[in-house]
């Protein structure tokens, strides 16, 4: 993932909408304390990661309502970069995800307005489980606010432990084995279930044998009851054809009897339309005598009527040739008033040339006047700073003289502290020394032990097992006595020696603290060399300002007189801009005049058409009236003749129709005699007796049938029922079967499951472990490339505890000085940040506490470094980062308003 732009509006010190870019690479976020530096970090956190460490109220802009923060980033996804902006708002419910289509130009809605729905979208997008883990993968691990970043490593092992643990997904070992706990108790639930279930079935089975006996004798009753009503079926089917062919004869007569109906019906019906259609014919005939007579009076009115439409369209052409002419005169006389007017601006304009050139010398007289005074203008305020950067110079001059008094009193007090101390290395001798002798004096106490306890086991006159002499009563208690009055002294010794070791150890452990400070003494002389170096640049700086500041207070001495000579020549000046303004407002005068006067004798020259071409038009007027008249006159005969024009055209039709009818009306007499001598030959052909005599029968067989049919539904669904009842014991006998082999995979389930349990519980150390090895070791690497100190090196435990080793001490997280525990925790998070660089950003806020310049260079260097981050921000109040980093966003607040500003 790669981070882009952040937008704040009414978020803290945001006001207005501001834009904040983030580069690739290294990127410093400067600016004061309270500037608002942390709150870009804790708007990507709310927006991309939905963590924020305190109330979402004291994240709104003190007296707005609401407040809007939008992220843009891009992410490599299978279909290439794509580039999303999430936009999330405080004070009001506003989520959105908009994708940029680059196809397109343009932002694409994704559907996302409500929380839940964006939680989901971020957690598919950075492969996490869940909104807690996504939370945790800020706050812990890319944007760790600065009140965590030193005191995750002060908690107690405990609570380390769980902070750890759930950063680097440890604590799923615990929680695996928290979760199997109940799983071998329900295994062997399931077992006690599934044997209930088996004792349940096996008393259910029982009756299966009767049941299938059953089903075989209801089979054999089936298939007899069938044979019989195939029998019968046999016989219904042929009284049932010879029944069907008489009732097709039946319905032979029927249908002749039908038609001859019919064809009376026609005939009635074929009749009466000839007789209309002898009527219609008549009517027609004297509609076509009345068109002949009217036909000279409607051939002059369509004619008149013609010759009145082309007359009509001649008079439009002349109205709309009067009307153009209307127009063209008036565009004649606008152009011949623009024509006046730029006749008077021609005057103006050669007037205002005139003036340019008389005023030309005083214009840039004037000009240079005006520049010289801006310029010193623009340069008074330079006096105020010029004298505040002397002063500053001054003052920083002589806190550097200070620093190396300090530096030199220091320098004398570790060498007269040093002078009066032993050489550690000496004080080791003698540790060593005495460490031997209580050594010795141990294995002396351990052997006049052993002698003791074989003098008090040794029988009389044994030889001694001190001196080998024969052993009495006498020599054994001198004896004794002389090995236990030495042991005495040597545990008086002893203690003896272990004060002077304490003490030795206290001295050397002092002088080991003073030879540290004499090992740092070059560094403190390098330090005095680099700052009286750092005073003669800021002296030489200071001649130079001082130098500079007199040059300009000559240069504004001379501010009065040029002023006064600069207003002299301002009514001048004015003159010149004002004659300028004309020449420049009428420079196309002389063109357009050109053009206009032109443009007046084609408008003439078009008038002058338009007359000529209204001048064919004469004599229209009387011949419309002409026309008008001939219409009128013959206005009554069109009329008649269009009233009567259709039904004359119909006579030959309507003649033809009479003879079709005619025609038809002998076919159908024809075909009713045919089908009446048809109708009586079919009646002779029936024989009626026999007809009913079949339709008895037909009607007996279908209720035997019927009744067989009846019993033998009965006698198949109790077979359905018996067989069913024989699928569902079997199905129940091999459920039981089945629940018998559930039962052996159980067992071997239970049994894996515990070993599964014990072994997942005991990975989780180990693995601690390892991750703990593998990131110590790094973070070792970067410590000592932060610290520049090829001595010490850092060690992260199993317990995720911070040891740092200088030569032979070992020092704790709790000891160590402000820098060294900021370095240390800086080495620690980067490493983690390495391991855990899925998403390929990291926020370090004020990670530099403590540091001096050169280990600040060192975690820049180290930083650029580190291949797992497309982007790495470093937010601090340290300006020394501005040249050291890749890019620099300065954070300023004005008036409670921050200000953004990209270098």
């Amino acid at each position: 993932m790669r981070i882009s732009e952040v937008a704040l509006e009414d978020i803290k010190s945001y006001e207005d909408r501001t834009v904040v870019p983030i580069e690739g690479g290294v990127t410093a976020i400067l600016g004061e304390n309270g500037a608002g530096k942390s709150t870009i970090q804790e708007a990507i956190g709310f927006a991309l990661f939905d963590s924020l460490p305190f109330n979402n109220k004291e994240f709104v802009r003190e007296g707005a309502s609401s407040g809007t923060v939008e992220v843009t980033f891009e992410q490599e996804t299978q279909n290439g970069t794509e580039r999303y902006r999430v936009v999330r708002s405080v004070g009001r419910s506003k989520y959105g995800v908009h994708r940029y289509d680059p196809g397109a130009d343009e932002w694409i809605d994704q559907d996302i307005d409500s929380k839940q729905q964006l939680v989901e979208w971020l957690c598919a997008r950075f492969d996490v489980e869940d909104g807690d883990e996504l939370s945790s993968l800020w706050s812990s691990s890319i944007g760790v606010p600065q009140t965590r970043f030193l005191s995750d490593f002060s908690q107690t092992p405990r609570n380390r432990t769980a902070t750890f643990d759930a950063l680097l997904n440890l604590d799923a070992y615990e929680d695996s084995w928290e979760r199997l706990k109940d799983v071998p108790a329900a295994i062997e639930n399931q077992q006690q279930e599934l044997r209930r279930d088996i004792d349940t079935l096996t008393g259910e089975v029982q009756g299966l044998p009767d049941e299938r006996a059953e089903a075989e004798s209801l089979a054999d009753d089936v298939e007899a009851i069938e044979a019989r009503i195939d029998q019968q079926t046999d016989e219904l089917s042929e009284k049932q054809a010879e029944y069907e062919e008489l009732e097709g004869v039946e319905a032979d007569i029927e249908q002749l009897e039908q038609e001859v109906e019919s064809l009376e019906q026609d005939i009635d019906s074929t009749e009466s339309s000839l007789e209309t259609a002898e009527e219609e014919l008549s009517a027609a005939e004297k509609a076509q005598k009345k068109c002949e007579a009217n036909r000279d009076g409607y051939r002059r009115y369509e004619e008149a009527r013609e010759r009145q439409d082309e007359l009509a369209e001649q008079e439009d052409e002349r109205d709309a040739l009067i009307e153009e002419r209307d127009d063209q005169e008036d565009t004649i006389q606008a152009i011949e008033f623009e024509v006046g007017q730029l006749e008077d601006d021609l005057e103006e304009l050669e007037a205002a040339r005139e003036t340019l050139e008389a005023r030309e010398a005083e214009k840039e007289r004037y000009e240079e006047l005006d520049g010289r005074i801006e310029s010193l203008k623009d340069r008074e305020d330079d006096v105020e700073a010029l004298e505040e950067e002397i002063e500053r110079l001054a003052e920083q001059i002589e806190s550097k003289e200070r620093e190396i008094e300090a530096k030199e009193e220091t320098i004398a007090e570790i060498e007269d502290e040093w002078e009066a101390t032993t050489d550690p290395e000496t004080l080791s001798d003698e540790i060593n020394d005495r460490e031997a002798n209580r050594k010795q004096l141990a294995n002396e106490r351990d052997r006049l032990e052993d002698q003791l306890e074989r003098l008090q086991d040794t029988d009389v006159d044994a030889p001694c097992p001190t001196c080998d002499r024969p052993l009495n009563e006498d020599h054994r208690s001198k004896t004794i006595e002389q090995r236990e009055a030495r042991i005495e002294e040597i545990e008086a010794e002893r203690e003896e020696l272990a004060e002077e070791l304490d003490a030795l150890r206290e001295r050397r452990d002092a002088a080991r603290k003073v030879k540290q400070r004499v090992d740092k003494l070059p560094v403190h002389r390098e330090t005095i060399e680099s700052l009286e170096e750092e005073i003669e640049d800021l002296r030489a700086e200071k001649e130079e300002t001082e130098a500079e500041l007199a040059d300009l207070e000559d240069e504004l001495a001379e501010l009065p007189e040029l002023e006064a000579e600069r207003d002299d020549l301002e009514e001048a000046y004015d003159e010149y801009q004002t004659a300028e303004f004309r020449v420049q407002d009428h420079a196309d005068v002389p063109d357009e005049l050109e053009a206009k006067r032109a443009e007046l004798e084609e408008e003439q020259s078009a008038l002058a058409e338009i007359e000529d071409e209204l001048e064919q038009f004469e004599g229209l007027d009387e011949e419309l009236a002409e026309v008008k008249d001939t219409l009128e006159e013959t206005e009554s005969a069109h009329r008649t003749y269009v009233k009567h024009e259709q039904q004359a055209s119909q006579v030959e039709d309507r003649r033809e129709r009479v003879e079709d009818l005619e025609s038809e009306l002998a076919d159908l007499e024809t075909e009713l005699e045919e089908t009446k001598t048809e109708l009586e030959e079919t009646k002779a052909s029936f024989d009626e007796e026999r007809f009913e005599t079949l339709e008895s029968d037909i009607e007996d067989l279908k209720g035997e049938i019927q009744r067989a049919k009846g019993t033998l539904g009965e006698k198949k669904e109790n077979l359905q029922e018996t067989r069913e009842e024989i699928e569902w014991l079997e199905a129940k006998l091999e459920e039981r079967q089945e629940k018998l082999q559930q039962v052996k995979e159980l067992k071997a389930d239970q049994q894996f499951a515990d070993w599964v349990r014990d072994n997942v519980r005991e990975a989780g150390p180990k693995m601690r472990e390892i991750i703990t090895d593998r990131i110590g070791s790094r973070a070792n690497e970067l410590f000592r490339s932060i610290r520049g100190a090829s001595a010490e090196t850092l060690e992260w435990t199993s317990d995720y505890e911070i040891v740092v080793h200088d030569a032979d001490v070992r020092k704790s997280f709790s000891t160590l000085s402000g820098g060294e525990k900021m370095a240390a925790a800086l080495a620690v998070r980067l490493a983690i940040l390495e391991q855990l660089a899925s998403v390929g950003v990291a926020f370090l806020d004020e990670p530099t506490a403590n540091l001096d310049r050169q280990k600040k260079r060192n975690l820049v260097t180290q930083l650029k470094q580190l291949e797992s981050f497309d982007q790495l921000t470093v937010i601090s109040h340290d300006e020394t980062f501005d040249s050291m980093t890749d890019y620099t966003i300065t954070i300023e607040k004005d008036r409670q308003t921050s200000e953004v500003s990209v270098n």
